[in-house]
């Protein structure tokens, strides 16, 4: 077990990798059969891969984040105490949230806007069109003569798009100080039970848990009630800034079962026993099983055919096994093959949060460029993954971890600079003579 103030360096590439995964899986959207109504670039080329592989992510990252944000939360509280555990989290997670609405998210709108104008130009708006799309037509209408840079240009100038901010990709801050709030306030109530026999045996089932062969199980089926709140049959993404409870309580679940986890650290390596199979088994077995529920109960929704419910309890049983069963592959896999500190992984795991926040204006810019390019989908899916995240790393590298952002994101961090040795005395001699 890591002393008090050791990082868990696996953890904190499971976080990073969670981070990129959500720069593949954006740029994932326009190669999708059938992508959210919301998106607005479709590719020429779509492939039904690209949905599995939207299914599959959805159904573990933000979970596995919000686990390891609990985990963290708890080091942090344990570490520094609840105050010292505020000011970090305000620092870390309040300051990037607010500044990324005030910088980032209007290049995500400028960058929607400007697709959607240039869709409608091109294509229409068809019956049943999005929001954004029907928006984008009435802008060219009232200006007929305007092209789509002068538009957007306008949009902006005027400050017409302070009323427009979304939400957006940064839900993930947005409800993570949600539970840190909850954390705070029940912090002085739960602060009572120590010591009891009450906290004793939570403590001591917690425990069992984690060591047991029920690890996968017991948390899983606790999620599907969660899941059987929700408004869609897959967990439901934020979109509003109004919080939404369903989705407030599914995550903190996987938050303050992270909490637990980091009190009881000594099982650290425990919860991540029998990777390779959890991994296995999810994605030979559940995987397959839980896109055939979801896909035959979309159907029998639609047709308005009997047992919907029961498909629908299937579906979210069959997600809630794949959750888990990733959660504890990945945790144990990152614990097998990078516990051991290495700088070009810490490098990536402090990269991974600005190129995360930073992703969507250039994820859709190049997917608008690419997409009716004669190419598989398969293969433009690549060149947009790889030209965001080599972008956004140069970015990082560049503008972000010496300045006083990357302080903010990660704390502070110096530039090693490569000394030229002195040349030695012999050689000087040699030289001159």
């Amino acid at each position: 077990m890591p002393a008090q103030h050791d990082r868990y360096h696996a953890l904190d590439s499971l976080r990073g990798f969670a981070m990129f995964l959500g720069v593949v899986l954006h740029a994932a959207l326009s190669f999708a059969t059938h992508p959210p109504a919301f998106w607005p670039v479709r590719d020429n080329d779509p492939s039904a891969l690209g949905d599995v592989f939207l299914f599959a992510v959805h159904t573990f990252r933000m979970q596995a984040f919000f686990l390891l944000a609990g985990f963290f939360g708890c080091l942090l509280y344990k570490r520094y105490g609840l105050g010292g555990m505020v000011r970090h989290r305000v620092k870390r997670v309040a300051i990037p949230f607010a500044l990324s609405v005030a910088l980032i998210t209007p290049t995500v709108m400028g960058a929607f806007l400007y697709t959607e104008l240039e869709n409608t130009r091109t294509q229409g708006v068809p019956e049943g069109a999005s929001a954004p799309r029907r928006f984008a037509s009435d802008l060219i209408a009232a200006n007929p003569e305007s092209g789509s840079v002068a538009i957007l240009a306008e949009q902006f100038l005027s400050g017409t798009y302070l009323s427009l901010v979304p939400l957006g990709h940064l839900w993930f801050l947005y409800y993570l100080l949600y539970f840190y709030a909850a954390v705070v306030l029940l912090a002085p109530v739960l602060g009572r039970l120590t010591g009891t026999r009450a906290l004793a045996a939570i403590d001591g089932a917690f425990g069992r848990l984690i060591e047991g062969r029920w690890r996968v199980l017991v948390p899983a089926l606790a999620t599907v009630p969660a899941l059987l709140t929700m408004k869609t049959w897959v967990g439901d993404t934020p979109l509003k800034w109004r919080p939404e409870a369903q989705i407030l309580a599914y995550y903190f679940g996987f938050f303050a079962f992270g909490w637990m986890l980091y009190r009881h650290r000594a099982l650290v390596s425990a919860f991540g026993r029998g990777w390779r199979s959890n991994l296995g088994i999810a994605n030979v077995l559940v995987l397959p099983v839980g896109l055939g529920t979801l896909f035959t109960g979309l159907k029998a929704a639609e047709a308005g055919a009997d047992g919907v419910f029961v498909w629908k309890l299937a579906a979210f049983a069959s997600q809630a096994a794949y959750t888990w069963l990733m959660i504890v592959g990945l945790w144990g896999a990152f614990l097998h093959y990078f516990s051991r500190e290495r700088a070009w992984a810490r490098y990536l795991a402090d990269a991974s949060y600005w190129c995360y926040l930073a992703s969507i204006t250039p994820i859709v810019l190049l997917q608008f460029w690419v997409k009716d390019w004669p190419l598989p989908g398969l293969v433009k899916w690549a060149l947009v993954s790889a030209g965001a995240m080599g972008g956004l790393l140069l970015s990082y590298d560049w503008f972000v971890r010496y300045t006083f952002i990357g302080a903010i994101l990660n704390g502070r961090k110096t530039r090693v600079r490569t000394e030229v040795a002195a040349p030695a005395p012999a050689a000087i001699a040699e030289t001159r003579g």
